[in-house]
């Protein structure tokens, strides 16, 4: 089962109504964007643990390492996506 949110604050509310296994988020997201997203999501207990793929056109080393610092459990940038690679990084991370 899939749950989407179209920004940041509605997948921070999504994920205090119902248990799930993992986050694939976009970076640039309007009000609350990945980076902060995930941030929030490894400051709270019983998130902390969740694993996080950030999917973005951001492909700089400051952003990578950034993603990596808020907790992001993978960083994949869009001009290099592959479809398996997400599937890849997916069945990794459950």
């Amino acid at each position: 089962e899939i749950s989407v949110a179209v920004d940041g604050e509605q997948a921070w509310r999504l994920l205090g109504e119902k248990p799930v296994d993992l986050v694939v988020t976009d970076v640039e997201m309007p009000r609350m964007d990945g980076f902060q997203l995930t941030a929030a999501i490894r400051g709270a207990e019983p998130l902390a643990e969740l694993p996080v793929v950030l999917v973005t056109s951001r492909g700089s080393d400051a952003d990578k390492r950034r993603g990596l610092e808020v907790g992001a459990n993978a960083y994949l940038v869009k001009s290099g996506f592959d479809q398996e690679n997400l599937l890849q990084t997916i069945r990794q991370l459950l």
